[in-house]
């Protein structure tokens, strides 16, 4: 599979202040996702269903940890699922938990930013910088994603691991 990305995530204490940035930055702003993040138990990594008005995948994955930023190994990623392949899954995996979120989508050339807000009302920032057609080294990612993060004013003390998964 030619997908590869570099991730980070960040409590976020100022949405608002990285909606401006993103602006001045010409972000294109996707739209809002509310999204219905389904996990599913898997002997490696993270197994995952997600239903959104916008993104729809079953995807899995696991992240490795490099100097505070995420790499995704990921062993698929199925876009637009069809019922068949979510029925398949619900039968051969056990169900272990459910995340709600709203979800605003920015992009900015192969970097996809996230703002969450989740039922309790935390925030986060997430970042994705991601490679589909293998047009970027893996350190080219990495680089990405932390200029991405200095961009953004995001602090090392507001990095938290990504996911709302503790698996």
């Amino acid at each position: 599979m030619d997908y590869k990305d570099y991730t980070l995530k960040a409590v976020s204490k100022d949405l608002e202040a990285v909606k401006e940035r993103l602006v001045r930055m010409e972000a294109k702003f996707v739209g809002l996702d509310r999204q219905v993040d389904t996990y599913f138990d898997t002997p490696q990594g993270k197994l995952k269903l997600r239903q959104g008005t916008i993104e729809n995948l079953i995807t899995h994955y696991e992240r490795v940890v490099e100097n505070g930023v995420e790499r995704t190994i990921v062993y698929r990623y199925d876009q637009h699922p069809t019922e068949e392949e979510m029925e398949e899954l619900r039968a051969k995996h056990r169900q272990i938990a459910v995340v709600l979120k709203n979800r605003e989508i920015y992009t900015l050339a192969n970097i996809k930013i996230h703002l969450d807000t989740l039922p309790n009302q935390q925030r986060f920032i997430e970042i994705e910088a991601m490679d589909l057609t293998n047009a970027f080294t893996k350190d080219e990612l990495k680089d990405q994603c932390l200029a991405m993060k200095s961009k953004l004013g995001i602090q090392d003390e507001d990095l938290v691991k990504t996911g709302y998964l503790a698996k």
